[in-house]
């Protein structure tokens, strides 16, 4: 019996060893479920921590895309930086996709935050330098359009002084009259309003005195024109005509004078042709000076 007691009795050590597997067991399961928390608490801290980091980028390149809108065509000159921006972001956006090193990621956010810093300080600067080139421009612009309006001025005044010189040096006459003309007896000159006694026609003037012209010998066009407006001409050639104006006119008769700038009678005739006779009616007078300016104009009436 004792035997048998024996038999069926297990030893002390078996039940110490059966309830040492047991702790060990709750322990490891203890250990897997605070290893299981751990794990999911560094999962939310890496999600967590991999928002803020896009959240950072993100806000990084809204403040640089914006800033690069507002200066417009000024952001040309950092595009070499513009592009290293935006090839950072990107690699860091690819790196929170599919990777996670914190440190790697932390470092190249930094570079970012740095660069984007620095891109913000030269385009203030360009700004400025800009915004001092303009205001230079406009002030060096509103000299040059200030000296245009003063040397418009001067120009005026010279051109209005000029006109007054060259009005004061033009020569004047007087005394303008036209009268046709008969011989008795071949010599003795006598006036007559008569178209069919009429030999010549005399145009008689008074240069005034003038110091302001040039003295010497003055050439002066006298056109005579018939009833009809026709010009009375030797010939239609450019030796019978004269500038006036841009315009090319026919002269009746041509006078050289010796002026000295002191009052000077002068007197020119037009002696028509033998077998030609004048016709009745107004004929109109006009004497222009060598320069083609008109300086006077009569008329003369023939019965």
């Amino acid at each position: 019996m004792d035997k048998e007691n024996n038999k069926t009795k297990k030893p002390i050590w078996a039940y110490a060893t059966l309830g040492l597997l047991a702790l060990a067991l709750v322990g490891t399961l203890v250990w897997m479920s605070s290893l299981k928390s751990d794990l999911k608490n560094l999962e939310a801290e890496k999600e967590l921590q991999r928002a803020d980091f896009q959240a950072e980028v993100d806000s990084l390149m809204k403040v640089h895309n914006e800033l690069k809108d507002s200066y417009g065509e000024l952001s040309n000159e950092l595009a070499e930086k513009d592009s290293i921006i935006q090839a950072d972001a990107q690699e860091i956006k690819k790196l929170l996709d599919s990777q996670w090193e914190y440190n790697r990621i932390k470092k190249k956010v930094t570079e970012l935050q740095a660069i984007s810093q620095k891109y913000v300080r030269q385009m203030d600067s360009l700004y400025t330098v800009n915004r001092e080139l303009v205001a230079e421009n406009e002030r060096i612009r509103e000299e040059f359009r200030a000296e245009q309006r003063e040397n418009s001025n001067l120009i005026r005044q010279k051109e209005e002084l000029s006109s007054k010189v060259n009005q004061a040096a033009t020569m004047k006459i007087h005394g303008l009259s036209a009268n046709a003309v008969r011989f008795k007896g071949g010599k003795s000159e006598t006036e007559t309003d008569k178209a069919s006694r009429a030999e010549r026609i005399r145009v008689d003037f008074d240069l005034a005195q003038n110091d302001l012209v040039e003295p010497g010998s003055k050439v002066f066009y006298i056109r005579i024109a018939d009833p009809t407006k026709a010009i009375i001409s030797k010939g239609k050639g450019d030796e019978y005509s004269f500038q006036s104006n841009g315009e090319t006119l026919q002269y009746t008769e041509k006078i050289r004078v010796n002026y000295d700038n002191k009052e000077t009678a002068v007197r020119a005739y037009y002696n028509k042709p033998s077998d030609i006779q004048l016709m009745s009616g107004y004929y109109f007078i006009d004497v222009y000076e060598q320069n083609g300016k008109l300086i006077g104009q009569t008329s003369l009436d023939l019965k």
